[in-house]
This record gives C-alpha cells, sequence and structure tokens, in this order.
C-alpha cells in the first residue's frame, strides 16, 4: 500500500477537504485510480458533486475518448524525495512512486 495526499484545488471541492486529502492505495494504483478514489471520497461527503455541471473530478480533468488530460487541468504528482513526476503524459506513473 502506498499513502498519497491529494490536493485538489477547485474550490468546492476544496471546500470539502481544506486540509487536503490523504488516501491509502494499492501500490500498483495508476493517477487515473486515485482519481477515482477521490471522486468515492467526494460522494461520501457530499449529497450531490460540488461543481455545477459535473458529476465527477474525473470527468473535470479526463477526457476517456481520447485517453488524455485535458489541457487546462493542472495535474502535478510528486514522490517523497520531491521528484516531479509526468502524469499528463503517463496516467500510469505513479504505479512506479516509492510508497511513503
Amino acid at each position: 500500500m502506498k499513502r498519497l495526499t491529494i490536493v485538489v484545488r477547485q474550490t468546492e471541492i476544496s471546500k470539502l477537504f481544506s486540509q487536503g486529502l490523504e488516501l491509502c492505495l494499492k501500490d500498483d494504483a495508476s493517477v487515473i485510480d486515485t482519481i477515482e478514489a477521490v471522486d468515492m471520497e467526494i460522494k461520501r461527503k457530499s449529497p450531490a458533486f460540488p461543481v455545477r455541471n459535473r458529476r465527477s473530478l474525473l470527468q473535470m480533468v479526463y477526457l476517456s475518448s481520447e485517453n488524455r488530460f485535458y489541457k487546462q487541468a493542472a495535474i502535478q504528482a510528486s514522490s517523497k524525495d520531491e521528484r516531479f513526476l509526468n502524469v499528463r503524459e503517463n496516467r500510469k506513473c505513479l504505479c512506479r512512486m516509492t510508497p511513503w
């Protein structure tokens, strides 16, 4: 298992998790798996998705029909040693992150 801290800067979502959200995920979890886990936590805290005209965080940042993140979505990940990982080009890169 690896422990991740997720910070969502989108206003309505950040109100739900003002200190960020800590998740424990399987070692082979991808960026997409991580976003889906955040969506599950949002559902636990809010009866409806907090962003108007959207159903999920994944819908907000990822274009599944083209298997890519939206260009305007800022997606960043870093490892414990503070190396930034290229999640935009490699959606599975979190698999190689060292567990914390």
